[in-house]
Protein backbone atom coordinates (compact mmCIF):
# COMPACT_ATOMS: atom_id res chain seq x y z
CA UNK A 1 0.00 0.00 0.00
CA UNK A 2 1.36 3.31 -0.79
CA UNK A 3 0.85 6.62 1.04
CA UNK A 4 1.07 10.03 -0.52
CA UNK A 5 3.19 11.84 1.89
CA UNK A 6 4.14 16.10 1.67
CA UNK A 7 6.99 15.62 -1.35
CA UNK A 8 7.41 11.90 -0.26
CA UNK A 9 5.23 8.72 0.02
CA UNK A 10 5.68 5.62 2.36
CA UNK A 11 4.85 1.78 1.30
CA UNK A 12 3.14 -0.35 4.26
CA UNK A 13 4.30 -3.73 3.23
CA UNK A 14 2.42 -6.94 3.31
CA UNK A 15 3.82 -9.26 6.34
CA UNK A 16 6.56 -11.08 5.30
CA UNK A 17 8.03 -7.99 2.90
CA UNK A 18 10.04 -5.05 3.79
CA UNK A 19 12.25 -2.18 2.39
CA UNK A 20 11.07 1.30 1.20
CA UNK A 21 9.78 -0.89 -1.77
CA UNK A 22 8.74 -3.75 -0.34
CA UNK A 23 10.77 -5.60 -2.70
CA UNK A 24 12.98 -7.20 0.20
CA UNK A 25 11.68 -10.37 1.85
CA UNK A 26 11.62 -10.82 5.47
CA UNK A 27 13.51 -14.17 6.74
CA UNK A 28 10.80 -14.80 9.81
CA UNK A 29 13.01 -17.75 10.48
CA UNK A 30 15.61 -15.21 11.11
CA UNK A 31 14.15 -14.62 14.75
CA UNK A 32 13.65 -17.30 16.80
CA UNK A 33 13.14 -20.00 14.44
CA UNK A 34 10.04 -18.18 13.09
CA UNK A 35 8.48 -20.14 16.31
CA UNK A 36 8.77 -23.44 14.71
CA UNK A 37 9.64 -26.24 16.89
CA UNK A 38 11.65 -27.99 14.40
CA UNK A 39 12.35 -26.79 11.25
CA UNK A 40 11.79 -23.52 9.44
CA UNK A 41 11.54 -23.16 5.99
CA UNK A 42 11.37 -19.24 4.49
CA UNK A 43 9.94 -18.30 1.40
CA UNK A 44 9.48 -15.35 -0.25
CA UNK A 45 6.69 -13.10 1.49
CA UNK A 46 6.16 -16.32 3.93
CA UNK A 47 7.50 -19.14 6.02
CA UNK A 48 6.58 -22.43 7.15
CA UNK A 49 7.08 -25.01 10.40
CA UNK A 50 8.51 -28.69 9.31
CA UNK A 51 9.39 -31.45 11.50
CA UNK A 52 12.25 -34.13 11.34
CA UNK A 53 11.84 -37.89 10.37
CA UNK A 54 9.44 -39.59 12.61
CA UNK A 55 7.85 -36.62 14.26
CA UNK A 56 4.59 -34.89 12.36
CA UNK A 57 3.47 -31.77 12.68
CA UNK A 58 0.84 -30.48 15.39
CA UNK A 59 -2.53 -28.42 14.38
CA UNK A 60 -0.89 -25.64 15.14
CA UNK A 61 1.63 -25.66 12.47
CA UNK A 62 4.22 -24.87 14.98
CA UNK A 63 4.87 -27.91 17.03
CA UNK A 64 5.91 -31.60 16.50
CA UNK A 65 4.40 -34.72 18.03
CA UNK A 66 6.71 -37.98 17.86
CA UNK A 67 4.69 -40.62 15.20
CA UNK A 68 4.04 -44.06 16.67
CA UNK A 69 5.89 -46.20 13.98
CA UNK A 70 5.20 -49.05 16.29
CA UNK A 71 1.13 -48.62 15.96
CA UNK A 72 1.59 -50.12 12.43
CA UNK A 73 1.61 -54.03 13.36
CA UNK A 74 4.24 -54.27 9.79
CA UNK A 75 6.98 -52.02 10.73
CA UNK A 76 9.09 -54.92 12.61
CA UNK A 77 7.66 -58.00 10.89
CA UNK A 78 8.31 -60.82 13.53
CA UNK A 79 10.36 -58.72 15.55
CA UNK A 80 9.48 -56.69 18.58
CA UNK A 81 8.78 -53.01 17.64
CA UNK A 82 9.78 -50.30 20.67
CA UNK A 83 9.13 -46.94 19.98
CA UNK A 84 11.67 -44.00 20.41
CA UNK A 85 11.88 -40.10 20.38
CA UNK A 86 11.51 -39.60 16.61
CA UNK A 87 12.14 -43.31 15.40
CA UNK A 88 11.69 -46.84 16.26
CA UNK A 89 13.87 -50.15 16.54
CA UNK A 90 12.97 -53.75 15.88
CA UNK A 91 14.27 -55.91 18.79
CA UNK A 92 15.58 -59.33 18.26
CA UNK A 93 16.24 -62.23 21.33
CA UNK A 94 19.57 -62.60 21.99
CA UNK A 95 21.84 -64.57 19.37
CA UNK A 96 19.39 -62.72 16.77
CA UNK A 97 19.91 -60.18 14.66
CA UNK A 98 17.23 -58.12 12.46
CA UNK A 99 16.88 -57.94 8.71
CA UNK A 100 15.65 -54.90 7.69
CA UNK A 101 15.32 -56.03 4.30
CA UNK A 102 13.28 -59.14 5.19
CA UNK A 103 11.69 -58.03 8.46
CA UNK A 104 12.51 -60.84 9.96
CA UNK A 105 15.41 -62.25 13.59
CA UNK A 106 18.05 -63.95 11.78
CA UNK A 107 20.22 -66.18 13.94
CA UNK A 108 23.63 -64.77 14.30
CA UNK A 109 26.36 -67.62 13.58
CA UNK A 110 28.65 -66.64 16.92
CA UNK A 111 31.16 -69.32 15.82
CA UNK A 112 31.92 -67.16 12.44
CA UNK A 113 33.44 -64.67 14.72
CA UNK A 114 36.19 -67.05 16.01
CA UNK A 115 34.60 -66.69 20.05
CA UNK A 116 36.47 -70.30 20.80
CA UNK A 117 39.49 -71.27 21.43
CA UNK A 118 38.77 -74.61 20.15
CA UNK A 119 35.30 -76.30 18.67
CA UNK A 120 32.47 -74.44 18.09
CA UNK A 121 28.94 -75.33 17.83
CA UNK A 122 26.12 -72.64 16.80
CA UNK A 123 22.75 -73.16 17.49
CA UNK A 124 19.54 -71.09 16.72
CA UNK A 125 20.11 -68.14 19.25
CA UNK A 126 23.47 -69.42 20.80
CA UNK A 127 26.87 -71.19 20.70
CA UNK A 128 28.71 -73.83 22.71
CA UNK A 129 32.40 -73.96 22.85
CA UNK A 130 34.12 -77.24 23.43
CA UNK A 131 37.87 -77.95 24.43
CA UNK A 132 39.65 -81.35 23.72
CA UNK A 133 38.08 -83.65 27.31
CA UNK A 134 40.23 -86.49 25.60
CA UNK A 135 43.46 -83.98 25.85
CA UNK A 136 42.72 -83.04 29.53
CA UNK A 137 40.73 -79.80 28.55
CA UNK A 138 37.42 -78.43 29.85
CA UNK A 139 35.93 -74.73 29.70
CA UNK A 140 37.13 -71.81 31.37
CA UNK A 141 34.83 -69.47 33.60
CA UNK A 142 34.80 -67.23 30.49
CA UNK A 143 32.81 -70.08 28.42
CA UNK A 144 35.19 -69.48 25.67
CA UNK A 145 39.03 -70.48 26.33
CA UNK A 146 40.12 -74.07 27.74
CA UNK A 147 41.91 -75.08 31.00
CA UNK A 148 43.21 -78.01 32.34
CA UNK A 149 41.34 -80.05 34.18
CA UNK A 150 42.90 -80.60 37.14
CA UNK A 151 42.73 -81.86 40.36
CA UNK A 152 40.67 -80.88 43.06
CA UNK A 153 40.62 -84.41 45.66
CA UNK A 154 44.04 -85.68 46.57
CA UNK A 155 44.14 -89.35 46.39
CA UNK A 156 46.69 -91.54 47.68
CA UNK A 157 48.50 -93.00 45.06
CA UNK A 158 51.53 -93.93 46.09
CA UNK A 159 53.07 -97.01 45.21
CA UNK A 160 54.96 -99.64 46.86
CA UNK A 161 58.17 -100.62 45.28
CA UNK A 162 58.09 -104.15 47.53
CA UNK A 163 54.94 -105.17 45.96
CA UNK A 164 53.93 -106.73 42.39
CA UNK A 165 50.49 -105.77 40.85
CA UNK A 166 48.86 -108.81 39.13
CA UNK A 167 46.23 -106.88 37.28
CA UNK A 168 48.38 -105.34 34.57
CA UNK A 169 47.86 -107.14 31.45
CA UNK A 170 44.01 -106.88 30.86
CA UNK A 171 44.80 -109.64 28.00
CA UNK A 172 45.49 -111.74 31.25
CA UNK A 173 48.64 -113.43 30.21
CA UNK A 174 51.45 -113.66 33.23
CA UNK A 175 53.08 -110.60 34.31
CA UNK A 176 56.17 -112.87 35.16
CA UNK A 177 57.50 -115.91 33.76
CA UNK A 178 60.03 -117.79 35.04
CA UNK A 179 61.85 -121.14 34.56
CA UNK A 180 64.01 -123.66 36.66
CA UNK A 181 66.09 -126.40 35.59
CA UNK A 182 67.54 -128.40 38.43
CA UNK A 183 70.19 -131.10 38.27
CA UNK A 184 68.47 -133.14 40.97
CA UNK A 185 65.17 -133.71 41.79
CA UNK A 186 63.05 -130.77 43.25
CA UNK A 187 59.77 -129.79 44.55
CA UNK A 188 57.90 -127.18 44.28
CA UNK A 189 58.15 -124.71 47.23
CA UNK A 190 56.63 -121.12 46.53
CA UNK A 191 55.24 -118.62 49.29
CA UNK A 192 53.96 -115.05 49.31
CA UNK A 193 51.91 -112.33 50.92
CA UNK A 194 48.40 -111.44 49.05
CA UNK A 195 46.11 -108.83 48.71
CA UNK A 196 42.90 -108.37 47.31
CA UNK A 197 39.30 -107.77 46.78
CA UNK A 198 38.73 -109.74 43.38
CA UNK A 199 36.60 -112.97 43.69
CA UNK A 200 38.38 -114.33 40.76
CA UNK A 201 41.50 -114.87 38.85
CA UNK A 202 44.88 -117.12 38.62
CA UNK A 203 47.43 -116.00 41.04
CA UNK A 204 50.19 -118.55 39.47
CA UNK A 205 50.70 -121.59 37.45
CA UNK A 206 53.41 -124.52 37.98
CA UNK A 207 54.19 -126.96 36.28
CA UNK A 208 55.49 -128.17 32.24
CA UNK A 209 53.54 -127.57 29.17
CA UNK A 210 49.39 -127.95 28.78
CA UNK A 211 49.86 -131.75 28.30
CA UNK A 212 52.14 -132.56 31.41
CA UNK A 213 51.89 -132.19 35.12
CA UNK A 214 50.84 -128.80 35.96
CA UNK A 215 48.77 -126.65 38.80
CA UNK A 216 47.25 -123.51 38.63
CA UNK A 217 46.17 -122.00 41.56
CA UNK A 218 43.66 -119.34 41.63
CA UNK A 219 40.67 -117.36 42.96
CA UNK A 220 36.37 -118.50 43.09
CA UNK A 221 34.06 -116.83 44.51
CA UNK A 222 36.53 -115.01 46.77
CA UNK A 223 38.14 -118.58 47.98
CA UNK A 224 41.32 -120.54 46.44
CA UNK A 225 40.94 -122.94 44.15
CA UNK A 226 43.35 -125.38 42.83
CA UNK A 227 43.48 -127.13 39.85
CA UNK A 228 45.99 -129.57 38.97
CA UNK A 229 46.52 -132.20 35.53
CA UNK A 230 48.76 -135.23 36.31
CA UNK A 231 48.93 -137.82 33.38
CA UNK A 232 46.15 -136.24 31.62
CA UNK A 233 43.46 -136.52 34.54
CA UNK A 234 42.27 -133.19 36.07
CA UNK A 235 41.25 -132.28 39.55
CA UNK A 236 39.75 -129.35 40.62
CA UNK A 237 39.69 -128.72 44.75
CA UNK A 238 38.53 -126.03 46.40
CA UNK A 239 38.59 -125.33 50.37
CA UNK A 240 39.51 -122.33 52.67
CA UNK A 241 38.21 -118.77 54.04
CA UNK A 242 37.28 -116.49 51.60
CA UNK A 243 40.65 -114.27 51.42
CA UNK A 244 39.36 -110.97 49.05
CA UNK A 245 38.78 -109.03 51.55
CA UNK A 246 41.46 -106.53 50.97
CA UNK A 247 43.63 -107.62 54.28
CA UNK A 248 47.44 -108.74 53.69
CA UNK A 249 47.52 -112.75 54.53
CA UNK A 250 50.15 -115.47 53.78
CA UNK A 251 49.85 -118.59 51.30
CA UNK A 252 52.11 -121.26 50.75
CA UNK A 253 51.88 -124.06 47.96
CA UNK A 254 54.18 -126.87 48.49
CA UNK A 255 55.01 -130.55 47.16
CA UNK A 256 55.42 -132.58 50.65
CA UNK A 257 55.84 -136.51 49.84
CA UNK A 258 53.59 -137.04 46.68
CA UNK A 259 51.10 -134.60 48.40
CA UNK A 260 50.42 -131.11 47.53
CA UNK A 261 49.92 -128.93 50.72
CA UNK A 262 47.89 -125.53 50.47
CA UNK A 263 48.26 -122.83 53.01
CA UNK A 264 46.72 -119.59 54.66
CA UNK A 265 48.79 -117.92 57.03
CA UNK A 266 50.35 -121.27 57.74
CA UNK A 267 46.79 -123.08 58.48
CA UNK A 268 46.73 -126.11 55.71
CA UNK A 269 43.38 -125.60 53.95
CA UNK A 270 44.13 -128.16 50.69
CA UNK A 271 45.93 -131.17 51.20
CA UNK A 272 45.90 -133.36 47.88
CA UNK A 273 47.52 -136.75 46.64
CA UNK A 274 49.01 -136.89 43.60
CA UNK A 275 50.88 -139.06 40.97
CA UNK A 276 54.03 -137.05 39.92
CA UNK A 277 56.43 -134.50 40.40
CA UNK A 278 56.04 -130.80 38.58
CA UNK A 279 59.89 -131.02 37.80
CA UNK A 280 60.21 -132.51 34.59
CA UNK A 281 63.64 -134.70 33.33
CA UNK A 282 64.54 -133.41 30.07
CA UNK A 283 67.56 -134.16 28.54
CA UNK A 284 69.31 -134.42 32.27
CA UNK A 285 67.69 -131.51 33.61
CA UNK A 286 64.83 -131.30 35.83
CA UNK A 287 62.59 -128.51 34.20
CA UNK A 288 59.51 -125.73 36.10
CA UNK A 289 57.53 -123.36 34.43
CA UNK A 290 56.65 -120.75 36.59
CA UNK A 291 53.94 -118.11 35.42
CA UNK A 292 52.60 -115.40 37.94
CA UNK A 293 49.63 -113.54 37.31
CA UNK A 294 48.48 -116.11 34.28
CA UNK A 295 48.57 -118.96 32.56
CA UNK A 296 50.96 -119.75 29.52
CA UNK A 297 47.57 -121.38 27.73
CA UNK A 298 44.24 -120.79 26.76
CA UNK A 299 41.62 -120.65 29.86
CA UNK A 300 39.60 -123.26 27.91
CA UNK A 301 42.01 -126.04 28.41
CA UNK A 302 42.08 -125.37 31.64
CA UNK A 303 40.27 -127.84 33.76
CA UNK A 304 37.37 -125.70 34.87
CA UNK A 305 37.46 -122.17 32.92
CA UNK A 306 38.31 -119.28 35.28
CA UNK A 307 38.87 -115.56 34.35
CA UNK A 308 42.54 -115.45 34.70
CA UNK A 309 42.20 -111.62 35.33
CA UNK A 310 42.92 -110.87 38.84
CA UNK A 311 43.64 -107.48 40.51
CA UNK A 312 46.15 -108.32 43.22
CA UNK A 313 49.16 -107.39 45.07
CA UNK A 314 51.96 -109.82 46.29
CA UNK A 315 55.16 -109.42 48.11
CA UNK A 316 57.50 -110.82 49.90
CA UNK A 317 57.35 -113.58 47.33
CA UNK A 318 59.72 -116.78 47.40
CA UNK A 319 59.66 -119.42 44.57
CA UNK A 320 61.45 -122.48 45.61
CA UNK A 321 63.77 -120.90 48.37
CA UNK A 322 65.79 -119.17 45.97
CA UNK A 323 66.77 -115.67 46.34
CA UNK A 324 64.95 -113.72 43.09
CA UNK A 325 66.77 -110.23 43.18
CA UNK A 326 66.12 -110.27 38.95
CA UNK A 327 62.10 -109.59 39.55
CA UNK A 328 62.41 -107.30 42.43
CA UNK A 329 64.95 -105.22 40.38
CA UNK A 330 62.43 -105.70 37.22
CA UNK A 331 59.32 -104.12 39.69
CA UNK A 332 61.46 -101.82 41.58
CA UNK A 333 62.48 -99.71 38.33
CA UNK A 334 58.63 -100.34 36.42
CA UNK A 335 55.99 -98.40 38.77
CA UNK A 336 52.84 -99.65 36.38
CA UNK A 337 54.20 -103.27 38.08
CA UNK A 338 53.77 -102.16 41.46
CA UNK A 339 50.78 -101.96 43.94
CA UNK A 340 49.37 -98.86 45.41
CA UNK A 341 50.55 -98.91 49.06
CA UNK A 342 47.00 -98.95 50.28
CA UNK A 343 43.70 -99.61 48.19
CA UNK A 344 40.19 -99.68 48.84
CA UNK A 345 37.42 -101.49 47.30
CA UNK A 346 36.28 -100.09 43.87
CA UNK A 347 37.77 -99.59 40.50
CA UNK A 348 40.26 -96.98 40.09
CA UNK A 349 40.14 -94.75 36.86
CA UNK A 350 43.43 -92.32 36.56
CA UNK A 351 41.74 -90.45 33.68
CA UNK A 352 43.96 -91.64 30.83
CA UNK A 353 41.38 -94.39 29.81
CA UNK A 354 38.08 -96.28 29.41
CA UNK A 355 36.49 -99.37 29.65
CA UNK A 356 33.86 -100.74 27.38
CA UNK A 357 31.23 -104.08 27.21
CA UNK A 358 29.02 -105.40 24.68
CA UNK A 359 25.57 -105.43 26.92
CA UNK A 360 22.07 -105.25 25.47
CA UNK A 361 19.37 -103.16 26.68
CA UNK A 362 16.61 -104.49 24.38
CA UNK A 363 14.23 -107.17 26.10
CA UNK A 364 12.52 -109.24 23.50
CA UNK A 365 8.85 -110.79 23.51
CA UNK A 366 8.10 -114.07 22.89
CA UNK A 367 5.02 -112.25 20.83
CA UNK A 368 6.23 -111.64 17.52
CA UNK A 369 3.64 -108.98 16.95
CA UNK A 370 4.75 -107.42 20.05
CA UNK A 371 7.42 -104.14 19.96
CA UNK A 372 10.75 -104.71 21.64
CA UNK A 373 11.00 -102.93 24.95
CA UNK A 374 14.22 -101.52 26.35
CA UNK A 375 15.41 -99.99 29.96
CA UNK A 376 19.09 -98.75 30.66
CA UNK A 377 19.37 -98.52 34.44
CA UNK A 378 22.47 -96.99 35.84
CA UNK A 379 23.68 -96.77 39.18
CA UNK A 380 27.70 -95.36 39.74
CA UNK A 381 28.81 -94.76 42.83
CA UNK A 382 31.61 -92.26 42.56
CA UNK A 383 34.64 -90.52 44.08
CA UNK A 384 35.76 -87.92 41.68
CA UNK A 385 39.09 -86.56 42.07
CA UNK A 386 38.58 -84.26 39.02
CA UNK A 387 34.89 -82.29 38.39
CA UNK A 388 34.69 -82.91 34.33
CA UNK A 389 34.66 -86.52 32.98
CA UNK A 390 32.42 -89.26 31.60
CA UNK A 391 31.36 -91.71 33.92
CA UNK A 392 29.04 -93.76 31.15
CA UNK A 393 28.15 -93.50 27.61
CA UNK A 394 26.63 -95.85 24.83
CA UNK A 395 28.12 -95.14 21.55
CA UNK A 396 26.45 -96.79 18.78
CA UNK A 397 27.79 -97.53 15.01
CA UNK A 398 29.75 -94.55 13.15
CA UNK A 399 30.64 -93.21 16.68
CA UNK A 400 27.83 -91.67 17.63
CA UNK A 401 27.79 -90.86 21.35
CA UNK A 402 24.24 -92.37 21.94
CA UNK A 403 23.63 -91.11 25.40
CA UNK A 404 26.22 -89.97 27.85
CA UNK A 405 26.05 -89.51 32.19
CA UNK A 406 29.14 -87.26 32.47
CA UNK A 407 30.44 -84.59 35.33
CA UNK A 408 30.77 -81.26 34.01
CA UNK A 409 31.86 -77.77 36.00
CA UNK A 410 28.91 -75.41 33.69
CA UNK A 411 25.80 -74.97 33.37
CA UNK A 412 25.87 -74.48 29.10
CA UNK A 413 22.81 -73.25 28.51
CA UNK A 414 23.32 -70.26 31.13
CA UNK A 415 27.10 -69.74 30.96
CA UNK A 416 27.08 -70.70 34.57
CA UNK A 417 30.39 -72.56 35.90
CA UNK A 418 28.77 -75.25 38.84
CA UNK A 419 29.59 -78.66 39.19
CA UNK A 420 26.80 -80.91 37.45
CA UNK A 421 25.91 -84.58 36.31
CA UNK A 422 24.33 -84.59 33.60
CA UNK A 423 22.39 -86.76 30.99
CA UNK A 424 22.72 -86.54 27.63
CA UNK A 425 21.56 -87.98 24.06
CA UNK A 426 23.55 -87.08 21.81
CA UNK A 427 24.42 -83.48 22.20
CA UNK A 428 21.40 -82.46 23.89
CA UNK A 429 21.10 -82.31 27.78
CA UNK A 430 18.29 -84.12 28.91
CA UNK A 431 18.74 -83.44 33.14
CA UNK A 432 21.06 -82.07 35.33
CA UNK A 433 21.53 -82.30 38.80
CA UNK A 434 23.87 -80.51 40.93
CA UNK A 435 26.88 -82.91 42.96
CA UNK A 436 29.61 -81.53 45.55
CA UNK A 437 32.09 -83.24 43.49
CA UNK A 438 35.22 -82.26 45.51
CA UNK A 439 34.22 -83.07 48.59
CA UNK A 440 36.15 -86.08 48.89
CA UNK A 441 33.06 -88.23 49.44
CA UNK A 442 31.25 -91.23 47.61
CA UNK A 443 27.75 -90.02 45.92
CA UNK A 444 25.30 -92.32 44.52
CA UNK A 445 24.04 -91.03 40.73
CA UNK A 446 21.56 -92.77 39.67
CA UNK A 447 20.25 -92.88 35.88
CA UNK A 448 16.79 -94.74 34.70
CA UNK A 449 16.07 -94.07 30.72
CA UNK A 450 12.58 -95.35 29.36
CA UNK A 451 10.56 -95.15 26.24
CA UNK A 452 8.90 -92.53 27.69
CA UNK A 453 10.76 -91.18 30.94
CA UNK A 454 14.08 -89.83 31.76
CA UNK A 455 15.38 -89.31 35.33
CA UNK A 456 18.52 -88.82 36.90
CA UNK A 457 19.08 -88.45 40.87
CA UNK A 458 22.53 -87.66 42.93
CA UNK A 459 22.25 -88.98 46.44
CA UNK A 460 18.19 -89.90 46.49
CA UNK A 461 17.49 -85.57 45.16
CA UNK A 462 16.13 -85.95 41.68
CA UNK A 463 17.24 -83.16 38.90
CA UNK A 464 15.66 -80.92 37.06
CA UNK A 465 14.58 -81.61 33.88
CA UNK A 466 16.25 -79.19 30.67
CA UNK A 467 14.05 -80.12 27.65
CA UNK A 468 10.32 -79.30 27.03
CA UNK A 469 7.94 -82.80 26.98
CA UNK A 470 8.21 -82.77 23.20
CA UNK A 471 11.79 -82.31 23.20
CA UNK A 472 11.96 -85.01 25.75
CA UNK A 473 9.89 -87.47 23.43
CA UNK A 474 12.04 -86.32 20.20
CA UNK A 475 15.53 -87.25 22.03
CA UNK A 476 13.94 -90.77 23.53
CA UNK A 477 12.85 -91.88 19.73
CA UNK A 478 16.53 -91.18 18.32
CA UNK A 479 17.74 -93.23 21.35
CA UNK A 480 14.73 -96.05 20.54
CA UNK A 481 16.17 -95.92 16.83
CA UNK A 482 19.99 -96.35 18.32
CA UNK A 483 19.35 -99.38 20.49
CA UNK A 484 17.89 -101.24 17.45
CA UNK A 485 21.27 -101.16 16.25
CA UNK A 486 24.55 -102.08 18.02
CA UNK A 487 25.87 -99.93 20.89
CA UNK A 488 28.75 -100.51 22.78
CA UNK A 489 28.72 -99.37 26.69
CA UNK A 490 32.05 -97.32 27.71
CA UNK A 491 33.21 -96.96 31.24
CA UNK A 492 35.32 -93.95 32.66
CA UNK A 493 35.53 -92.18 28.69
CA UNK A 494 34.91 -92.15 25.21
CA UNK A 495 36.53 -93.42 22.48
CA UNK A 496 38.31 -90.90 19.77
CA UNK A 497 35.09 -89.06 18.83
CA UNK A 498 34.67 -85.12 18.25
CA UNK A 499 34.72 -83.06 20.91
CA UNK A 500 31.56 -81.55 19.51
CA UNK A 501 29.61 -84.77 19.74
CA UNK A 502 28.84 -84.92 23.58
CA UNK A 503 28.54 -82.25 26.06
CA UNK A 504 31.78 -83.88 27.85
CA UNK A 505 34.72 -86.10 26.30
CA UNK A 506 37.02 -85.97 29.03
CA UNK A 507 38.14 -89.41 30.87
CA UNK A 508 37.01 -90.00 34.46
CA UNK A 509 39.34 -89.57 37.03
CA UNK A 510 38.72 -90.98 40.17
CA UNK A 511 36.89 -94.53 42.05
CA UNK A 512 33.62 -95.53 40.67
CA UNK A 513 31.56 -98.77 40.67
CA UNK A 514 28.81 -99.23 38.09
CA UNK A 515 25.42 -101.66 38.03
CA UNK A 516 23.64 -102.11 34.73
CA UNK A 517 20.20 -102.38 34.62
CA UNK A 518 20.54 -104.53 38.55
CA UNK A 519 24.03 -106.35 37.45
CA UNK A 520 27.21 -105.64 38.75
CA UNK A 521 29.72 -104.44 36.05
CA UNK A 522 32.83 -106.41 36.71
CA UNK A 523 35.92 -104.75 34.80
CA UNK A 524 37.74 -108.45 34.10
CA UNK A 525 34.78 -109.31 32.37
CA UNK A 526 34.50 -106.10 30.13
CA UNK A 527 35.78 -106.39 26.29
CA UNK A 528 38.40 -104.11 26.56
CA UNK A 529 40.05 -102.22 29.50
CA UNK A 530 43.10 -99.75 29.85
CA UNK A 531 45.81 -101.06 31.60
CA UNK A 532 45.98 -98.63 33.98
CA UNK A 533 42.81 -99.10 35.57
CA UNK A 534 42.56 -101.34 38.29
CA UNK A 535 39.37 -103.04 38.53
CA UNK A 536 38.81 -104.15 42.28
CA UNK A 537 41.28 -101.48 44.30
CA UNK A 538 41.23 -97.88 44.74
CA UNK A 539 43.65 -95.88 46.28
CA UNK A 540 41.78 -93.97 49.36
CA UNK A 541 41.36 -90.23 49.60
CA UNK A 542 44.38 -88.62 50.77
CA UNK A 543 44.27 -87.31 54.55
CA UNK A 544 45.34 -83.93 55.56
CA UNK A 545 48.16 -83.36 57.70
CA UNK A 546 46.96 -83.33 61.34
Amino acid sequence: MCQDLMGNFYCQCRAGWGGRLCDRDVNECSQQNGGCNQICFNKPGSFHCACYSGYALSPDGRTCRDVDECANGGACGEARCRNLPGSYSCLCDAGYAFSSQEKICQDVDECADGRCEQACVNSPGGYTCHCDGRGGLKLSPDMNTCEDILPCVPFDVAKSMKSLYLGRMFSGTPVIRLRFKRLQPTRLVAEFDFRTFDPEGVLFFAGGHQDSAWIVLGLRAGRLELQLRYHGVGRVTSSGPVINHGMWQTISVEELHRNLVVKVNKDAVMKIAVAGDLFQLDRGLYHLNLTVGGIPFKEKDLVQPINPRLDGCMRSWNWLNGEDTTIQETVKANPKMQCFSVTEKGSFYPGSGFAFYSLDYTQTSADVSTEATWQIEVVARIRPVTDTGVLLALVGSDHVVVLSVALVDYHSTKKLKKQLVILAVEGVTLALMEIKVCDGQEHRVAVSVRKDEATLEVDGTKGQSEVSAAGLQERLAVLTRHLQGSVLTFVGGLPDVPVTSAPVTAFFRGCMTLEVNQKALDLDEAAYKHSDITSHSCPPVEQAAP
